[in-house]
């Protein structure tokens, strides 16, 4: 029957994804109260049954997974209960100082800028010792920083990949830009972060060294 389909001919089912044995990524994506998370859990659902071991992982701050799993999830892999191959997490928006000042530290190395990272002697050292707040702090007030820490664990997962296919509740259309957005973002943030240095870094040793600091800017 025509209703059985739509007008590229697929019918109105989630079974073709279920098909595509070769997808390894899924996101679902749209505005605010569209039901991004209904329908991220119930295609999850559907493909630990038809797959080796799946991942659903929330990007929103708003958190919904814990909700309608009636379970709650950190930011560590969890199995859902009922389930043996149906694993969920929620990316956690709040930085702590360890998380940032390494990935402060990578980033700055992968810029160029020596190592920055550690809490001993990165960039939380230099905060404490100039009365500036702590680095989590710092990092709360970032603008962006919730999709850098999402950015950063979808980079964890790429990396190992133990699982057949990842199911992503994205939060809505603006955010998830932000998102997807973040690599070039970031390159063009670190390229005047080096300019920033070349052109003040001699003046702000200087400084620290009056206040006692020590030479981390220099260093970083």
């Amino acid at each position: 029957m025509a209703g059985d389909t739509d007008a590229d001919g697929l019918a109105p089912t989630l079974q073709n994804i279920l098909d595509q044995t070769s997808l390894k990524w899924i996101f679902v994506g749209g505005k605010g109260g569209v039901g991004k998370t209904t329908c991220s859990s119930c295609l999850a659902v559907l493909l630990a049954a038809v797959r080796e071991k799946v991942l659903i992982i929330s990007t929103d701050p708003a958190h919904n997974l814990s909700d309608a799993f009636r379970q709650k999830f950190t930011r560590t892999p969890t199995l859902v209960n009922g389930f043996t191959n149906l694993y969920a997490m929620e990316v956690d928006p709040t930085v702590e100082t360890d998380d940032f000042d390494q990935m402060a530290g990578q980033l700055a190395q992968a810029s160029g800028l020596g190592g920055a990272g550690g809490p001993a002697g990165g960039l939380s050292g230099l905060l404490e010792g100039s009365g500036m707040g702590s680095v989590s702090e710092l990092a709360g007030a970032i603008p962006g920083i919730d999709e850098a820490m999402s950015f950063g664990e979808m980079i964890k997962l790429v990396q190992t990949m133990d699982y057949s296919c990842i199911v992503f509740d994205t939060a809505p259309t603006g955010h998830t830009l932000r998102l997807l957005q973040f690599p070039s973002t970031l390159e063009k943030g670190l390229g005047k972060l080096m300019a920033l240095k070349n052109k003040f870094g001699g003046m702000m040793d200087q400084v620290s060294r009056m206040m006692g600091v020590g030479e981390e800017f220099g260093r970083m």
